[in-house]
């Protein structure tokens, strides 16, 4: 099963899908909701394949000016959960050497700047449990 790869494009009114690689035309569509289904029908279409096999990723062409600064924002959430991630983990690891060190809860609270309640989270979470930190 192929990875259809579509470029959305805005244009006057709505949006226009371009399959890359192929000889379709472009499909046009109001919005970006939905997109990825009127893209899948029309690629479902043109290649006899059932709809619901056709995979599709799409990505989007918003010019020199706007496609740079979302791969710009994009990338920086990415790296702040990633740099949030490091952050509960390293919290967690001080928090424990804090309790070695004979600290009480509510000291541990005060030197790290959090709430009794959250340093009782630190201290009751697994090590390299990060599903939820944040």
């Amino acid at each position: 099963m192929d990875m259809y790869r579509v470029i959305a494009r805005r244009v006057t009114g709505g949006w226009q899908l371009h399959v890359r690689d192929t000889d379709m035309e472009p499909v046009w569509t109001k919005g970006l909701h939905g997109a990825l289904d009127v893209a899948r029908q029309a690629i479902s279409q043109a290649t006899n394949e059932p709809p619901d096999s056709v995979q599709v990723a799409m990505s989007f062409d918003l010019g020199p000016e706007l496609s740079p600064a979302v791969r710009s924002a994009v990338q920086a959430t990415v790296d702040a959960h990633k740099a949030q991630v490091r952050a509960a983990a390293q919290l967690r690891e001080t928090a424990r050497r804090l309790r070695e060190a004979g600290l009480t809860g509510r000291d541990m609270a005060q030197v790290l700047g959090v709430s009794p309640q959250r340093v009782s989270q630190l201290l009751s979470r697994p090590a390299g449990d990060d599903a939820s930190d944040g």
